[in-house]
């Protein structure tokens, strides 16, 4: 089960509703229609057989939890938002395998995906997420990784790579090069070694790459998790704003 929200949560039907009809498209009012509750999705979900089979993880009775909102038209108390929290974040991993064994190809992934944008848009988000989300806006990274620490731990990284190859290079802010890499924020935070070994593959093989030294470095995006559209779009417009300013050809990612 997803963490109880340690906050009260508040009611606002006419909030709720506008975030109801800002995602309600006609795939997903499709999906809501013409499910069949088959249950052919449900060997399919490992909270349903790590559950032993509760009906209540079945794929498509977890996503037909959105249909019920949108039927209710923002007119939900709190105990159903904390059950839409619950599902939304505690009982799917969105790993979209139900969706390849519905026999009408109904993305129950990315309906359970719309309960979390409309639960964000309430404020209604996991701690952790929420905080790596304002990491983002705040610094561009989701691990809040200063800018002089990026650029200092990738001379640091390159100090100790040209005592094995020397004239090996971490090139920074490299305009023209053929590739932009990009990294989980994680590396510089923790494992700032991966960095190492990924410049020594670029070395050998002869690549011409680059770091950005401002935001645009951490390819991970965990707004998307939480279905907040606004912030994910902020974050890979970093990346693309990096890319065109240092004017390369390509973008290479960790994840």
């Amino acid at each position: 089960m997803a963490e109880a929200q340690t906050q009260p949560i508040t009611i606002n039907p006419e909030s709720i509703r506008q975030a109801v009809d800002a995602r309600m498209n006609a795939r997903l009012k499709m999906w809501m229609r013409i499910c069949a509750h088959c249950g052919l999705c449900a060997d399919t979900c490992h909270f349903f057989t790590a559950k032993n089979g509760d009906p209540r993880m079945v794929p498509s009775f977890k996503a037909q939890k959105l249909k019920k909102l949108v039927k209710k038209k923002g007119n939900v108390d709190e105990a159903f938002m904390q059950e839409l929290y619950d599902t939304a974040y505690g009982e799917c991993t969105l790993c979209r395998r139900c969706t390849l064994y519905c026999p009408f190809g109904i993305d129950m992934a990315m309906m359970v995906a719309t309960m979390r944008g409309i639960l964000t848009s309430q404020g209604l988000t996991p701690e952790g997420l929420k905080a790596a989300i304002q990491n983002y806006l705040e610094t561009g990274n989701q691990m809040a990784v200063s800018e002089e620490d990026w650029v200092e731990t990738l001379k640091w990284m390159e100090e100790e790579l040209q005592e094995e190859l020397p004239g090996a290079t971490i090139p920074i802010d490299k305009k023209g090069a053929n590739i932009m890499y990009t990294v989980n924020a994680r590396e510089p935070k923790y494992y700032p070694q991966d960095i190492q070994l990924a410049a020594k593959i670029f070395h050998v093989v002869g690549e011409d790459w680059t770091f950005p030294s401002k935001p645009g470095w951490d390819d991970t995006n965990l707004a998307m998790f939480a279905g907040d559209i606004k912030s994910a779009s902020y974050i890979v417009k970093l990346i693309k704003d990096a890319a065109e300013e240092l004017q390369v050809k390509r973008v290479a990612i960790t994840e």
